[in-house]
């Protein structure tokens, strides 16, 4: 977890300021969700379409499946190691590394077998067609 921390003025190390500064610091990633995708979803007649960035990932990265109507995306991005690396020190390491799964509840009404799911510059995109009972259908008024 990163906190914001305040800065001392003028090596100012009092225990009062310490102790102040402390209870002053806020948490900047309190559910450790930095590496979640960011996603965009929305319907039309036909589908439901997701679009999540997730960049730094190869395909074989990432893994996509749709259980009842939850749409699960998961995937790892792997720290960068080549040899010679123990010997090298940061100023600044600020990219993430790790594991991640974010799960996104859809209608009941997908078909699960005809879902296509595309990436591309660390975009992924999925369409996920709706069944024929789901699409909007127009019904006819009768006149009495």
């Amino acid at each position: 977890m990163k906190w914001g921390l305040t800065k001392l003025n003028n090596g100012d190390l009092t225990f009062t300021r310490v102790f102040d500064d402390f209870f002053r610091m806020m948490p900047v990633d309190v559910f450790g969700d930095e590496l979640n995708p960011r996603v965009d979803v929305h319907e039309d007649d036909k589908a439901v379409y997701v679009k999540a960035e997730i960049p730094g990932l190869n395909d074989k990265d990432l893994t996509v499946f749709l259980k009842e109507n939850l749409l699960t995306i998961a995937g790892e991005k792997r720290e960068e190691k080549t040899e010679g690396d123990n010997n090298e020190e940061y100023y600044y390491c600020e990219r993430r590394f790790g594991s991640f799964s974010r799960t996104i509840a859809l209608p009941d009404s997908i078909k699960a077998d005809e879902v296509k799911a595309n990436y591309k510059n660390g975009v992924l995109e999925i369409e996920l067609p709706k069944a024929e009972s789901a699409k909007p259908r127009k019904i006819d008024i009768t006149v009495n």
